[in-house]
């Protein structure tokens, strides 16, 4: 006898049978129950999802001896009759291969005024209708629209946007989802008890999710391992049949991520590449395991929206607080880059380390999302580690503190000192950066920078030095001296505090430049260059410098550090560059037409 595919031995024979379709295997049956069966049906979804399985059921229900009936008894005559493909007053038609008005003419509209054979129905099948002609299409029209009291027919289709609106109109249209990685992997656990295959944890969700939602792909597949592995199939086996990557290496990496574990991240591709899988296709499934966090970021509940198993939804789930849907869009905006990157890279593994650098150390990518993740982080208040672990004290470390006992207890009350206060240093880079004032003084408030009584300032002096002190704080911090653009500097009549000046449009960057790590970190410009730190405040706009008895009232005291929200201040920075990348290329261009 000749082998019969798996798909075939175990199609669905009833309404029962039929998985992930409940809201179509309920409306049929309550309509062949009630007597309200249509005479027109379009079934629509992609392949594999039972679209022709179920016309046949239908079939069955119509022409069982018992019938009609919602439950053939699939024993009778008419029903192993259907079921086998010989029923004479059951036929289907391949639309692929009958294309034209004259098959339809034949086969269809020729045959309709005769009685039925040995069934109370004449149904009509037509797989793959979207393949008509127009011609063809017409000439079915009015059959369609009013056929004897004896026809129905069915009418199935992966493209519905080919069919014409004539015949839609003309249908109850049905449509067929992806069937749920659950279902699949249940029916598959099923098929491979029957046929005495044993399975490895973990595969079948392999194979669930390589067949994307259809039930003759995932059984298809099942088959090929079955054959490939001789009833034996094991998870390395899926692995590399199919490429699917073990969603725990996902979830491994993702935490490694989440972590900004760096160390961790290379080692893991390098047991990627030891192991020989595929680095772009690895890329692809972390991709979609990324989006997958993301939807959970975004909507909590994500339970048919993300198409995986319930307990992988949960872990998902618990994954994705780890992350913020701020960040897991900028790590998919980076994904995305790396898949057009890896096309035409010479080292893959190269690129995908780099990339993995700049999803946990936002510090090494001068980009605007870039700097959006350290505003977040540092309105939230937690550092992004820039430094390894430190090492833990060993046994030998014990002996050596041991032996001055007072300057241990010291040290740990000024840990302990440490862990009270608020952490001011947020950004990336600032490990060479003083930490801020201790926990006593409030957190908004800003850094006031004292200078020495007998020190006086030049107001041309200070001019000239400005551009020094901008390029000292530009190769400690970058980002922050962005602060600092177009500013200028003066000197109050007192001689003592210099003035910057800021654009009268830049109220925001006034106030980020008066945070108080960025105090601190002009402090240490002005001493390096001027060789001492004055006191300083910020203005915006240009103005009149103060008399010497305004500055004893502190009515222009520096400006707090702004109070307003991460997202606030995300907004507000990107605009502010945005505008000035916007200005700068303007003025290219307007130099770039003067000069021709």
């Amino acid at each position: 006898m000749a082998h019969q595919s798996l798909y075939r031995k175990y199609r669905p024979q009833g309404f029962d049978d039929i998985v992930g379709q409940s809201h179509i295997t309920r409306t049929l049956r309550n309509a062949v129950a009630e007597d309200a069966v249509a005479h027109a049906y379009l079934f629509t979804g992609p392949r594999g999802t039972g679209k022709t399985t179920t016309a046949r059921i239908l079939a069955k229900a119509l022409e069982c001896e018992k019938g009609p009936t919602a439950d053939p008894d699939l024993s009778c005559d008419q029903c192993i009759d259907i079921a086998e493909g010989r029923h004479p007053d059951v036929h289907e038609l391949d639309a692929a291969s009958h294309t034209g008005v004259e098959n339809v003419r034949e086969e269809i509209i020729g045959r309709l005024q005769y009685a039925t054979t040995r069934g109370r129905y004449k149904v009509y099948i037509i797989d793959e209708v979207h393949m008509l002609s127009n011609s063809a299409f017409n000439a079915l029209l009015k059959s369609i629209e009013e056929p004897p009291s004896h026809t129905v027919f069915i009418l199935c289709t992966t493209h519905p946007n080919k069919v014409p609106e004539t015949i839609h109109s003309r249908c109850q249209r049905f449509d067929f989802h992806r069937i749920g990685i659950d279902d699949l992997v249940e029916r598959l656990k099923v098929i491979s008890e029957k046929e005495g295959i044993s399975v490895a944890e973990g595969s079948l969700t392999l194979v669930a999710k390589h067949a994307a939602g259809g039930m003759r792909d995932a059984i298809s597949t099942l088959e090929q391992l079955s054959t490939f592995t001789g009833k034996q199939i094991e998870l390395a086996d899926v692995e590399g049949l199919l490429g699917e990557v073990d969603s725990s290496l996902l979830f491994e990496l993702a935490d490694l991520i989440a972590d900004r574990d760096i160390a961790g991240s290379f080692r893991f591709v390098a047991g990627l590449a030891e192991s020989g899988i595929d680095m772009g296709e690895f890329v692809r499934d972390l991709t979609s395991h990324m989006r997958d966090l993301y939807v959970a970021a975004a909507v909590g509940d994500a339970t048919g929206i993300i198409d995986s198993t319930s307990e992988q939804l949960s872990r998902l789930t618990s994954q994705s607080v780890r992350f913020g849907s701020e960040r897991l869009g900028r790590i998919l905006d980076l994904l995305g880059e790396l898949g057009g990157q890896m096309r035409w890279s010479s080292d893959p593994r190269l690129v995908l380390e780099v990339t993995l650098t700049r999803m946990a150390r936002p510090q090494s990518d001068l980009t605007l999302e870039a700097l959006a993740e350290r505003l977040e982080v540092l309105e939230a208040g937690t550092p992004i580690a820039t430094t390894p672990p430190v090492r833990k004290p060993t046994q030998t470390d014990s002996e050596h503190d041991s032996a001055d006992e007072t300057s241990a207890v010291k040290t740990q009350n000024d840990g302990a000192a440490e862990e009270a206060e608020p952490s001011g240093k947020a950004l990336a880079g600032d490990a060479d950066v003083e930490q801020p004032a201790p926990a006593s003084s409030a957190p908004d408030e800003p850094v006031i920078i004292e200078a020495p009584s007998s020190a006086k300032l030049d107001r041309a002096a200070a001019k000239r030095a400005w551009p020094g002190v901008l390029a000292e704080i530009r190769k400690i911090k970058t980002s922050r001296a962005t602060f600092f653009v177009n500013t200028e500097v003066d000197v109050d009549a007192d001689g003592h505090t210099m003035v910057v000046e800021f654009p009268a449009d830049a109220r925001f960057m006034m106030k980020q430049a008066g945070e108080p790590e960025t105090r601190k970190l002009l402090n240490r410009a002005l001493g390096t260059v001027l060789g001492f730190p004055p006191e300083v405040r910020f203005q915006l706009g240009r103005g009149a410098v103060r008399e010497a008895e305004d500055v004893d009232t502190g009515a222009s005291a520096p400006v707090p550090a702004s109070s307003q929200s991460a997202a606030d201040v995300e907004k507000m920075l990107v605009d502010e560059l945005g505008a000035q990348v916007i200005a700068e290329h303007a003025h290219s261009d307007q130099e770039e037409g003067t000069e021709s």
